[in-house]
């Protein structure tokens, strides 16, 4: 049996817990402050949606604990979703409608949001204990957008790690009527999580009798940087003979 590579031991962290990661949060430019959405993101199937949940914090108060369920049975890997306060101008400002509504997301900017699994704390944005006015984490009339990933799981389960993100800064929105025009747009479902290999030759298997080596494949042609210094997943696209996967590493 051949040794696990180091994407899959990153990968246990999560593979026997969550499966759902919080991706994004905004407090909308529309009248009410709308949209006001979380993204979730599936880094792998998700058998049981109901197993997951929300909260959010408000005004630094402390964890109000999982105030909405998921439901809808089972969801692929690399799949999101989304969470907004109302569907009007959710629509009107992303062009689609969320996959759920719940007043548990009627943030306001400086609340914290908690993701559950099984009625435990898996994700979090912001300090559920200290309210987000003039802190760096504030998004008031802005976003905040989990940065893209390589192989690490991007877990940070009860404690909010702010590097993870990056931030509009407050008011990054105001006077925008929609996402797509928004000189601050939030990068709306473009999360990815995986890693950028190399694209080496390969050689098929002799068939059984043939004699004289095996035909071999013709080359990929050299990238002109590894492949794997590369962490965005479009960047990756781009570059000639490297390719995004969820495997591991150049070969």
């Amino acid at each position: 049996t051949s040794a696990a590579s180091p994407f899959d031991r990153k990968l246990q962290t999560t593979t026997s817990s969550s499966q759902l990661i919080i991706t994004g949060v905004i407090d909308g430019p529309l009248p009410g402050g709308l949209p006001k959405m979380v993204e979730l993101y599936a880094l792998g199937d998700v058998t049981d949606l109901s197993a997951y949940g929300i909260g959010s914090a408000n005004n630094g108060g402390g964890s109000d604990g999982q105030e909405f369920t998921l439901s809808g049975g089972s969801l692929p890997a690399r799949s999101f979703i989304t969470i907004a306060s109302e569907s009007v101008e959710f629509a009107n400002y992303f062009g689609e409608t969320p996959t759920y509504t719940s007043g548990a997301v009627g943030v306001n900017g400086d609340d914290a949001i908690e993701l559950f699994y099984n009625g435990e704390v898996a994700d979090t944005f912001g300090n559920v204990r200290v309210d987000g006015t003039d802190q760096a984490w504030e998004y008031v009339d802005g976003w905040a957008y989990r940065k893209e990933v390589g192989s690490v799981a991007p877990v940070s389960g009860s404690v909010f790690q702010i590097g993870d993100w990056t931030l509009s800064g407050i008011n990054a929105v105001d006077g925008c009527a929609d996402n797509d025009s928004c000189g601050s747009s939030f990068p709306f479902k473009s999360f990815s999580f995986g890693v950028c290999e190399c694209l080496g030759a390969s050689t098929s298997a002799p068939t059984t009798g043939s004699t004289g080596p095996p035909p071999t494949k013709a080359p990929v042609p050299e990238p002109a940087t590894s492949c794997s210094t590369i962490s965005r997943r479009k960047d990756c696209r781009r570059e000639t003979g490297c390719a995004w996967s969820r495997s591991n590493g150049c070969y």
